[in-house]
């Protein structure tokens, strides 16, 4: 809902330039209101519109985040906002891509925040493949039996999480996981620290319909995020030279 002052775009990139920030939608939601998620949520909603134009993918090709990496650093001024947006196409298949990379980067005031996103691309025959495995294709059809969100102590670094409706939620719908945003929003308020900078890998599927522990490695400054056994993800926090 504002103006674009200049747009440009070549063959693997768009830049645009706004009188102001945006707010996406998703940051209402965030429970833990670190102005980081806000980014993480622009570059999501980006990379998936851009991203789906520029290389015809249909809305039922599922884009799953692998990883994310969202860095600040120290710029000379810009009254603006500037916005820069590129790809990177990581893996084909049968001239189907099947792995693409996002690089955002916005610019304000006297910062620049860089944000890499890798996501794997699932054609819906092998997405409904993964759901009927899982017994969730009815994912979209009903509310999950929680009402509401739960976080009980197991130990001072150690956390047990009971997902609720709302935690598989993706800009209002449904969806068959918790989403990598809601995995890192959880790990934020978790930790109580509001962090500028931040890294995440998405190991495996996070089911909504299970609970999850969460187990802060201090040494890495890292939630661990494990359910039936095994680590399904891994948010980390660093001051800026460590990345």
């Amino acid at each position: 809902n504002t103006s674009l002052l200049k747009y440009s775009e070549s063959d693997d990139e768009i830049w645009f330039q706004l009188p102001a920030p945006i707010i996406d939608p998703q940051a209402a939601a965030f429970r833990s209101r670190a102005t980081v998620l806000n980014e993480l949520a622009i570059s999501h909603r980006l990379s998936l519109l851009v991203g789906r134009g520029k290389y015809g993918l249909p809305e039922d090709f599922a884009f799953a985040i692998k990883s994310v990496e969202s860095v600040v650093h120290s710029i000379d001024v810009v009254d603006e906002y500037d916005v820069s947006l590129r790809f990177e196409i990581i893996t084909r298949r049968k001239d189907t891509i099947t792995a693409l990379k996002s690089i955002l980067v916005t610019k304000h005031g006297v910062e620049a925040r860089t944000t890499t996103t890798s996501f794997n691309v699932l054609p819906p025959s092998l997405a409904n493949f993964v759901r009927r495995a899982r017994q969730f294709l009815d994912f979209a059809d009903g509310k999950i039996s929680r009402d509401k969100s739960c976080l009980s102590t197991i130990t001072d670094n150690h956390f047990r999480y009971y997902p609720s409706e709302a935690d598989r939620l993706s800009d209002g719908r449904r969806v068959d996981h918790v989403p990598a945003l809601i995995l890192i929003d959880i790990a934020l308020s978790v930790n109580g620290i509001a962090h500028s900078n931040i890294s995440a890998e998405f190991l495996n599927y996070t089911d909504p319909r299970l609970e999850f522990d969460i187990v802060h490695n201090k040494d890495h400054s890292a939630m661990e995020f494990v359910q039936n056994g095994q680590v399904v993800a891994i948010v980390a926090t660093k001051a800026t030279e460590e990345f």
